[in-house]
């Protein structure tokens, strides 16, 4: 995603706004999960928050992701994700 800001709400949550052609999008997005759900791999900091909204269009466009993304539903969806997500927080 090209323009994004993230907002930490605490304990793994963040407010994301994303601008669209269409304009601004804002979901949520929880990292609760992140450690058990990748196997340690990935935490709930605002580097795995980044990553994974830089990851998220790679397969969905902002205007079609849910209000809600979680980490855990993200890598049970994809297939890889964990280490394309870890390879963008570098």
């Amino acid at each position: 995603m090209q323009d994004f800001e993230i907002t930490p709400q605490g304990d793994g949550e963040y407010v994301v706004r994303v601008a669209t052609d269409e304009g601004t999008t804002t979901m949520r997005l929880s990292l609760v999960e992140a450690e058990s759900s990748s196997d340690g791999r990935l935490g709930d900091d605002e580097a795995t928050a980044r990553a994974t909204i830089t990851y998220l269009p790679e397969h969905r466009g902002a205007e079609d992701l849910p209000q809600l993304v979680d980490i855990e539903e993200v890598v049970a969806a994809y297939p890889g994700a964990v280490e394309r997500i870890q390879s963008l927080r570098a």
